[in-house]
């Protein structure tokens, strides 16, 4: 498998995925906490890293009918929630665009505030668990 590059989030508090540790949306940006998941409780936020959405389809949520995809960690694999493609209730479409964390596929990192402002790129020798870090840089 091809080198994979992990995007680090630079806030205070993040939430990551619970399997490989990548980091996926600011802490800050969770929109709501008192979503419904599949798996229990789940988080909705405005935006996301380190993920690929996978095909779209129509689901029967508790709040009506949706087209959504799920939503994979990108460096291995596993779901950690869904986008909200289309809300068919007028009423939900505030929903369209964002996503859902399952709360029991994160987890929540507190980092240093004196984090700096520059990003930061892992490269990862593959996606596979438990995949060994064969260096970092600073960009």
């Amino acid at each position: 498998m091809g080198v994979m590059l992990q995007e680090f989030i630079e806030a205070p508090s993040v939430y990551a995925c619970l399997i490989c540790r990548a980091h996926i949306a600011k802490r800050d940006d969770v929109i709501s906490r008192t979503f419904q998941g599949r798996l229990g409780r789940a988080y909705l936020t405005e935006s996301v890293v380190n993920a690929r959405l996978g095909e779209g389809e129509d689901r029967l949520l508790m709040t009506g009918m949706h087209t959504v995809c799920n939503l994979h960690c990108r460096l291995c694999d596993s779901v950690i929630g869904w986008k909200y493609v289309h809300a068919f209730d007028k009423s939900q479409q505030y929903k369209e665009g964002r996503y859902v964390l399952e709360q029991s596929r994160i987890y929540s990192i507190d980092q240093p505030v004196e984090v700096s402002a520059d990003v930061h790129l892992l490269q990862l020798a593959s996606c596979e668990l438990g995949a060994d870090v064969t260096s970092s840089m600073m960009i």
